[in-house]
């Protein structure tokens, strides 16, 4: 454990507030997912970049579709004209019928009644003269609730609609309707719900398992990259290990059914096994092919760092759950790893190969920090990992200050919250994850001080979506200069993993502004806190479950079902000795 020394105005922030009975979540905030101004006509939706909270699509209807165009991110309805209004799906796209939303249970994990979640009320942000129609229907359209809003004033209102505690049928849709003669502005829809009585921490845990949870595809045993993609578009290999060990944790704790778990992580590793690999690695993103079959997403590559991370997590997995006869399945595929044929002359290991799984990528894993730490232990597992000498840059120092590389490795393995220096590095670990913490901490308040991210000490600055959707990924660290977006998952990474006292007081800042979504965390946040991205991204999703369970539970106490798993698992002591001596 280590102490923070943080400015007095951060602190002070930091310990304001408590958490609020009754939490929003959006359904849609249109000056997010609105595409764009077509003052002609409804705009195009591009589904890549345009969905809703709920990682899901949605669209218009009705013959009236004229009457809709976007003025600076507000759905605007002309009064001329038929019946119009939009589609929203609650839960995966509107073509999977296999998927709808259990209006008791918002976070979606099947939980007891007292520890759900329920949705009380539909509330609408929107001005203007006439009638809106709200509805929510099932997976056949049809209605199941609705109510009708009559607006009269130019001045944009929040109204709240209940809904009734016994709705419990199982919807699929959020509709609006705009009657004739309306003239509408919405900016946002989204739902009033109830929190269950808990602990800021434990909330933490289960709206962050309920979102990669939400990104898992149980049919083929991957998990989209991207919680609003259709399955077997971009599945992500790290994410699809990632998503075994947050549920074999929500099992363990009785969170989720055991048995249902560990058949899922079954069908995942008998996915995995009939991927194709180069040299025993597996593909960074995957897809399906015209032909059905799961194959490498073209022109992505065999990555060292996501075989090191989706087979690291599923050993923990089923130590966690007692698969040992799936331990074994993993492990096999550890044996086959060819790591001299991943590693240049100098001994550097490479980042991977071409999807012609021939050619070797120009990047070699020399860094210092967790992305490293994890390649590395992956080939002390192997069986001619104990002659393999391990090599890794013994600056200290993350790539560009990036917040989750310093952190990541800390999410499987304890060990490295020894404070001895490392056998490889010469590092000692917590004392550079601490000054990264207090440089990430500090650095909105150096660059920005006036605005309300320095102000209500949010902070994190590390890989992911760039801004607002559709603006493509990024890796920003401290030494980015100008940087106008966080991300949050890094502010629970080096709090709950820093083992220091700040983390309770992280969640109720975070709690304080509305952050912690029952859907999860946003993919990220401007520097005002504005806007955000809701991109459900299920590699930051599984960041944040990992790290709010070692929040929720501590490190290396005999609650901490990951930590025990890891100093327990013989895969990941033969990892952890080549750092520290066991």
């Amino acid at each position: 454990m280590f102490r923070v020394i943080l400015p007095s105005l951060f602190l002070s922030l930091f310990l304001q507030s408590a958490p609020a009975a009754q939490v929003w979540q959006p359904i849609i905030d249109y000056t997010i997912s609105f595409p764009g101004d077509r003052p002609d006509a409804a705009p195009i939706i591009n589904p890549f970049e345009n969905f809703t909270h709920f990682a899901s699509d949605f669209g218009w209807m009705g013959p009236g579709g004229a009457r809709i165009d976007s003025r600076n991110g507000v759905i605007h309805v002309r009064p001329d004209g038929e019946w119009t209004g939009a589609w929203h799906s609650l839960a995966g796209l509107a073509a999977d019928s296999s998927r709808t939303l259990d209006p008791t249970d918002l976070v979606g994990l099947q939980a007891p009644r007292e520890r759900r979640t329920g949705i009380r009320a539909l509330s609408v942000n929107a001005s203007g003269f006439g009638s809106l129609r709200l509805e929510l229907a099932d997976v056949n359209r049809e209605i199941i609730w609705s109510n009708t809003l009559e607006l009269a004033t130019q001045h944009t209102i929040a109204s709240a609609l209940p809904i009734p505690s016994h709705l419990t049928k199982r919807i699929k849709f959020m509709n609006w309707i705009a009657e004739p003669g309306a003239e509408l502005r919405i900016s946002s829809i989204g739902f009033l719900a109830e929190r269950p009585e808990m602990s800021p921490e434990e909330w933490a845990f289960r709206i962050s398992l309920g979102k990669i949870r939400r990104c898992h595809d149980p049919d083929s045993g991957f998990t989209r990259d991207r919680g609003h993609l259709p399955a077997g578009v971009f599945d992500s290999i790290a994410s699809t290990g990632y998503h075994a060990l947050c549920s074999a944790l929500g099992a363990a704790e009785g969170i989720l059914d055991r048995e249902a778990v560990s058949a899922e992580i079954e069908r995942t590793i008998k996915a995995i096994r009939k991927l194709p690999k180069s040299h025993g690695f597996l593909p960074h993103f995957v897809s399906k092919g015209e032909s059905g079959r799961i194959s490498i997403h073209p022109g992505t590559e065999f990555s060292t760092v996501d075989t090191a991370i989706s087979l690291q997590a599923l050993l923990l997995a089923t130590e966690i759950l007692g698969r040992t006869d799936l331990q074994e399945e993993v492990g096999g595929m550890i044996a086959d790893l060819d790591f001299p044929g991943a590693t240049d002359t100098d001994g550097w290991i490479t980042h991977g190969f071409l999807d012609d799984g021939h050619t070797m990528l120009a990047g070699r894993w020399r860094d210092w920090g967790g992305e490293t730490a994890l390649v590395l232990a992956l080939q002390a597992m192997t069986p001619g990992g104990k002659s393999a000498i391990p090599k890794m840059t013994n600056s200290g120092e993350v790539y560009r200050g990036v917040g989750f590389i310093a952190e990541i490795q800390s999410l499987l393995y304890p060990d490295f919250d020894k404070t001895d220096k490392d056998l490889i590095s010469s590092i000692s670990w917590p004392e550079a994850r601490k000054a990264l913490l207090a440089d990430q901490i500090a650095y909105f308040q150096q660059s920005a001080p006036e605005t309300s991210a320095a102000k209500q000490g949010v902070f994190g600055v590390s890989a992911g979506e760039a801004g607002m959707p559709g603006a493509g990924y990024t890796a920003n660290g401290t030494e980015v200069i100008g940087v106008r977006w966080i991300h949050p998952h890094y502010m629970l990474m080096g709090l709950a993993l820093s083992g220091g006292e700040l983390y309770h007081a992280g969640l109720e800042r975070l709690d304080a502004i509305g952050m912690l979504y029952p859907l999860g965390l946003p993919e990220n946040t401007e520097v005002d806190l504005r806007l955000h991205n809701p991109m459900q991204g299920s590699l930051n999703a599984s960041f944040e479950t990992l790290a709010a369970y070692h929040g929720w539970r501590g490190r290396s106490t005999e609650k901490n079902l990951l930590d025990q798993a890891s100093k327990k698992c013989s895969y990941t002591r033969e990892a952890a000795a080549i750092f520290y001596a066991q």
